[in-house]
């Protein structure tokens, strides 16, 4: 699996792995609408994502994913 590196110094993501989902509400409690990278069987893919409000979104795909989405 690979990993995103960043090399601005703002550090590492926070991560949520998800399985077998069309539609995944993250609960982060930053404050703010952070930014989503989403990786799938190890590449970056794309998803809609929905800011709910400064404290969750939403990711959704248009098929059934397992893989992992990174914000901060």
């Amino acid at each position: 699996m690979s990993t995103f590196l960043f090399s601005d110094g703002a550090g590492v993501p926070s991560r949520h792995d998800f399985t077998n989902q069309t539609s995944i509400v993250v609960t982060h409690g930053l404050g703010y609408r952070p930014a989503v990278w989403i990786e799938i069987a190890g590449s970056q893919v794309y998803g809609d994502v929905t800011y709910n409000n400064n404290l969750t979104f939403t990711v959704t795909f248009q098929t059934t994913e397992t893989g992992v989405i990174y914000y901060r």
